[in-house]
């Protein structure tokens, strides 16, 4: 894992090459604003899944009765004739178009919606999978405007959805597409970033920022077809950014193509108005190189004891992630109110908290910024799951509404620190196939997610006591993990023998492991 010192000093190449320069900053700008297209995709189903006022109207006739106690609206039974039987003909209110509504989601068919969300989901399951191996085969640029350029076609695919089976594919589709894109992203922009910065370049809540921007965009379209075409729309911009992203240079070390790497870093040197860092020569220079470029693969992550340990730890954190964030989010139609005040409210309240966790994830570090903001999350999560007991009034929905915001909020914020923590472990070789497998684990629990929102409809309170057991024993695992907060990030595994040289198996433990002095002063 990675250590205090590296055998090429990356940190001092970058310094040399203008530090947090003005390429540093654009390429952020970059990445956190692509992600508009990812996060209106992804929030997708938070609107698509709500079901406006709906009524029977199969039969309407003379001869036709609704059975409604007196009322006529969403009412799944009809009586034609004097037999009764199930409405299969709907019409809803028109002041939302969802798929709900689009493909008559009621009566019976109340699970599709929620399956439909978990097979979103699990297409950026497969997404993450085949992302974490493919940016490490062939780096991480080509994925990433791939990703965003298969997002575009979808969106625009999916808004000619004819039924609900189409759209579910087209769903799965667009899950495997944001798969490539959260994979590799971070990665992206991490690798050209000092530690001191990388929090804030990886912390910065553009994800809050473009949620709340999605509420809004739902509020004035209020329409599946529409907010499709805008997404698509909003993508296609970032595509000719694809001159100016370079690929990772620390890719390029991590496979011995030292001249690319030397190239890339030169051109971020000029832009921040550098002359020719001077260790760029030591590139490639006194590393423990392989005669060859080798190809990493999943288990590279389990053949060492520390790496082994410490991903199997990530595993189940990563999943409580996905379930307790995702489960609470697609729960936000479920919440009384209006919709889209709640979705708008949910990212605004999002970024300053994010700000926060920014600042203590340098003062505090990630481990105990992460058993902060989960802690904190999961007393909100228990109050509202307590909360379901009370008798029904504005007391009950404002309690519920006000603790599930509070609840998304500080798990959303979790994310953060986890993300950089995850990326600061691994070295750059397998940096991506580390952090894509970690990612891919979040999907586990963001299927599951959907399916406790439905799990709610029937047991109130369920969702809740769920995530904030499962938030609770995350924070238990990730005490074995070393903090990681003022760690160098390594470029490759180096396998520690008896064969080694002392101080080139000092060296070694520097790139690969965390060394037990560190340790025990963490």
């Amino acid at each position: 894992m990675p250590g205090p010192e590296t055998p090429v000093d990356i940190e001092e190449l970058l310094n040399e090459s203008g530090g947090c320069g003005r390429y540093q900053i654009l390429l952020t700008l970059i990445i956190h604003f692509s992600k508009f297209i990812v996060c209106f995709t992804q929030l997708f189903m938070v609107f698509g899944g709500a079901t406006p006022k709906w009524r029977c109207i199969e039969g309407m006739s003379e001869n036709a009765t609704l059975l409604t106690n007196g009322t006529d609206e969403e009412s799944c039974y009809v009586t034609v004739n004097g037999v009764s039987k199930q409405c299969e003909v709907f019409s809803f209110n028109d002041d939302m178009n969802t798929a709900v509504s689009q493909f008559s989601l009621v009566c019976g068919r109340e699970w599709i919606s929620s399956t439909i969300t978990s097979i979103q989901m699990a297409g950026i399951f497969v997404g993450n999978i085949a992302c974490g191996q493919v940016a490490d085969l062939i780096g991480r640029k080509k994925p990433f405007f791939g990703a965003i350029l298969t997002l575009v076609v979808l969106n625009i695919g999916t808004a000619f959805s004819v039924s609900w089976v189409m759209f579910a594919v087209f769903r799965f589709l667009l899950g495997v597409a944001m798969g490539f894109q959260l994979t590799v992203q971070y990665n992206l922009v991490a690798e050209f970033t000092l530690a001191k910065w990388r929090t804030w370049v990886v912390a910065i809540p553009s994800w809050a920022i473009e949620s709340s921007v999605f509420g809004l965009v739902c509020w004035a379209l209020k329409d599946l077809f529409w907010i499709h075409i805008v997404t698509a729309a909003v993508g296609c911009p970032f595509l000719f950014t694809y001159w100016f992203v370079p690929e990772s240079f620390r890719w390029y070390i991590g496979h011995d193509k030292t001249d690319k790497a030397k190239k890339i870093v030169s051109r971020i040197a000029e832009f921040n108005g550098k002359g020719p860092p001077k260790s760029i020569e030591l590139i490639g220079g006194g590393q423990l190189m392989d005669k060859k470029d080798r190809t990493y693969h999943f288990l590279d992550l389990f053949r060492d004891r520390t790496i082994r340990l410490y991903t199997c730890l990530l595993i189940f954190v990563w999943i409580s992630l996905g379930l307790t964030g995702y489960g609470i989010q697609f729960g936000v139609p479920k919440l009384s109110g209006n919709l889209f005040v709640n979705m708008f409210v949910l990212g605004l309240a999002s970024s300053p908290v994010q700000f926060i966790c920014i600042w203590l994830q340098n003062r505090l570090g990630r481990k105990k910024t992460t058993w902060l903001f989960y802690g904190l999350g999961a007393v909100a999560a228990f109050v509202v799951a307590t909360a379901g007991r009370f008798p029904d009034g504005n007391g009950k929905d404002w309690t519920t509404n006000v603790f599930a915001i509070i609840a998304l909020t500080l798990v959303y914020a979790v994310w953060s620190p986890i993300q950089t923590f995850t990326m600061e472990l691994y070295p750059t070789v397998v940096r991506n196939l580390g952090y894509g497998t970690q990612n891919t684990m979040a999907r586990i629990g963001a299927i599951i997610g959907p399916q406790l929102v439905y799990l709610e409809t029937m047991f109130e309170g369920s969702l809740y006591w769920i995530s904030g057991t499962v938030a609770v024993i995350a924070m238990f695992l990730i005490i074995p993990i070393p903090e990681t907060s003022r760690m160098h990030l390594a470029d490759k595994i180096v396998p520690i023998t008896d064969e080694l040289l002392p101080s080139t198996r000092e060296k070694a433990q520097g790139v690969e492991l965390t060394t037990e002095k560190e340790i025990t002063h963490m």
